[in-house]
């Protein structure tokens, strides 16, 4: 009896190259755009450090929780970005099933397809 391996199949030779291309450019637009993001809102959460006012400490508050969703946004593109070189980019993460390619033109780092986004486990760090 054999054992036989199963390599993962590799949705990102479905998607043409131009998709695929045009994704990859999508991907590293919002990256940048959010590691920036998560930057000014550090800034602004270090510009309020120490003030003690009830405006000051929610503003901080604020900005501490829009850069922790945009550190947790730069994780989930990086994500991304290394499913298109692992080839598997754009296969549901809980099913399998290529996602639908208007799923990825809308959410390029989507994980799930739409059946399973609401019922898929949180992904652990």
């Amino acid at each position: 009896m054999t054992t036989s391996v199963h390599e993962p199949v590799s949705h990102v030779s479905r998607l043409s190259a131009g998709v695929l291309a045009r994704l990859r450019v999508a991907l590293e637009e919002e990256l940048q755009a959010k590691v920036a993001e998560s930057a000014d809102h550090d800034a602004r959460a270090e510009l309020l450090t120490g003030h003690t006012d009830v405006d000051s400490r929610l503003e901080r508050e604020l900005a501490e929780a829009g850069a922790s969703r945009a550190r947790e946004a730069v994780v989930e593109i990086q994500d991304a970005l290394a499913r298109i070189s692992l080839g598997t980019y754009g296969l549901c993460e809980a099913c399998g099933a290529p996602l639908a390619p208007e799923r990825l033109e809308a959410i390029p780092h989507a994980r799930h397809c739409v059946g399973c986004s609401g019922t898929a486990p949180a992904r652990s760090r």
